[in-house]
């Protein structure tokens, strides 16, 4: 009886284990009388099952539709002693743009020796180091189509680049 008894338990066992998966593709699709082809819906979910117990969406992520919102995390090598230009040249390695070809304007920035505060970055939107890495005095301009990255000098109405100190200077207190 026991002999019996375990081979019909275990068949029970697996037979609980396995799941019918559903049917989703359609079983009679409807023709187009005029084009003589299948017309289906061209709706598609927002998630799907991937795996048994895995839904998955469908929808591109915001870093995928916007390359500079990706979130970098990027240590500069200290033995390169690296100018501006080298770490915003890192930093766009494998983000999908290049840097603007350096025109005079941008060479007192390019030329610049980077900050020991700028050698690790992250984790940061791409856009935002950028910014960090040109500076306050530097605008940030992107060309969508060519996938570059350029900077501007900004300028205030006076026509003077416009420079921000990172903290201001406290007057010490005497007794």
């Amino acid at each position: 009886m026991e002999r019996f008894f375990t081979p019909v338990c275990l068949l029970g066992l697996l037979s609980a284990c396995t799941a019918q998966i559903p049917n989703t593709l359609p079983t009679d699709p409807e023709i187009d009388s005029s084009s003589n082809r299948t017309q289906f819906s061209t709706d598609h979910p927002a998630e799907l099952r991937y795996g048994r117990y895995t839904l998955v969406s469908t929808e591109p992520t915001t870093e995928q539709r916007d390359l500079l919102a990706q979130i970098i995390d990027v240590s500069i090598p200290s033995s390169l002693s690296p100018s501006v230009q080298d770490a915003l040249q890192y930093v766009l390695q494998r983000s999908g743009y290049s840097l603007c070809p350096d025109a005079a304007a941008v060479k007192v920035l390019f030329t610049r020796p980077l900050p020991a505060a700028h050698y690790r970055l992250g984790p940061i939107p791409l856009r935002r180091a950028l910014q960090v890495l040109a500076g306050p005095a530097w605008q940030l301009k992107t060309d969508e189509v060519g996938r570059s990255v350029c900077f501007e000098q900004q300028k205030t109405d006076a026509g003077v680049a416009l420079i921000t100190p990172a903290s201001p200077r406290q007057p010490e207190a005497r007794p």
